[in-house]
Formats: C-alpha cells, structure tokens, sequence
C-alpha cells in the first residue's frame, strides 16, 4: 500500500497537532531501519502473563531478569528503569475476567496484520489473539499493548484501537464458527494504568477512523 499507518500511530495522530501529524507521517513514510524498539523484555513477559491467564510469574521473573542486567549506555539505562516500572503497573491492572477464568487458545496465524480504512493500511497486528469456549461456542478477541509512558493514551485513543481490533478479526482473523466478542478487543496502556474493550456499537469510532485517514493521504501527499 502507498499509504501505511501502525494501529497505535493512528491513535496518537487522532489527538495530535498539526506539527506532530506532519513528523508521524513522515515517519511512517520512510522507517528508520535502525530503530531499535523499546521495552521489548517487558512486552514480552506481559503476553506471556496474558497468555497464562493473567499469571504473574513471568512478570516477577521478567522484573528479576531486568535486575540483574548491567546496561552501558544511557538507552539501556532508561530501557531498564521503564521496563522494571510498566512490569510493576501491568500487576494493578485488572484484565476481564473471562481472560482470567476460562482456559482459551492462542492463535497465531500467517494473515495479514493489517485492515485497509479509506485506502490507508492499517497494521493491527494484536500483540496476543486468543479464541475462548463458552457454551459450545468460539469467540475471539485480542489485546494491543501501549507502553510509553512520555504518551499516555486518552480513552477515546484507546477505544479508536479496540474498535480496530474487533474490526481487523471481523475481517480477517474470524472463521465462520467464530465471534468476534467485542468485550474481549483490548486496548492495554500500561501507564494510563487502562484496558478499554470495543464498543458494542463501533460505527461512530469507525466513522471517525474512516476521517483520520483521509486526512493521514492528504498530508502524505504534502509530507
């Protein structure tokens, strides 16, 4: 696609200003290749903890792990200091409880991560997509994880995401046995300290999707 947009860039494109849309198309058009993502031992143990039906073991053996670690560089410092923190808060947070008192599946797939919206593909890609059992019927859902603590999301941010998530396993994840169970479309911000499910209603969140990409081509084409 010429027009490309990561789930979370989205969201903070949504409330962002004029300026701070300009450099976050001009990111998303020319990806340094070098970027190293942040956080990734912390990201990780918090989709193990939710894989594991919210145990804390992997988030207790990931606080020790980063204890131990002797960081060089200012990155790794700061890398650490946050992770440690975002590991801790993640434990304050209270994931559904469906999540928590049913076994369910992970799946992993080889389909696209992304939704197209108004030309402007969308990558979803769900840190974890699970399938849950409930009365003789699967339902899905998955979970997107924000962990940035200068950016804390607003709650309309975070139900722009979920609303996407239902929409991207709608479209592409769902087999024809599968509900899409709004409740269980997560958006985690893990220093907003907030888990927002879909909307039971998404029209209105993705009419207003539908309007950010719109704007996102107009100042591609300028970018």
């Amino acid at each position: 696609m010429e027009y490309k947009i990561s789930i979370n860039q989205l969201a903070d494109f949504a409330f962002a200003t004029d300026a701070r849309k300009k450099s976050i198309i001009k990111q998303q058009k020319v990806p340094n290749p070098f970027l190293i993502p942040w956080y990734q031992l912390a990201k990780a143990r918090m989709k193990k903890s939710i894989i594991s039906n919210g145990d804390f073991n992997p988030i207790n053996e990931g606080i020790n792990e980063l204890k131990l670690r002797n960081p060089k560089s200012k990155r790794q410092i700061i890398d650490k200091q946050v992770s440690v923190e975002a590991l801790r808060i993640f434990k304050e947070i209270k994931l559904p409880e469906l999540l928590k008192d049913i076994p369910f599946e992970v799946i992993k797939t080889k389909k696209f991560k992304s939704i197209i919206m108004d030309g402007v593909e969308v990558i979803v890609s769900p840190d974890v997509i699970y399938r849950i059992r409930i009365d003789g019927q699967n339902y899905i859902g998955g979970v997107k994880l924000h962990v940035a603590k200068g950016n804390i999301f607003e709650v309309k941010q975070l139900k722009y995401i979920s609303s996407l998530i239902y929409e991207y396993l709608q479209e592409i994840i769902a087999e024809d046995d599968e509900i899409v169970m709004s409740e269980l479309c997560l958006s985690l911000d893990i220093f907003g300290k907030r888990v927002v499910s879909a909307p039971k209603n998404n029209v209105n969140n993705i009419k207003t999707i539908h309007g950010l990409c719109r704007e996102i081509k107009t100042l591609w084409n300028v970018a």
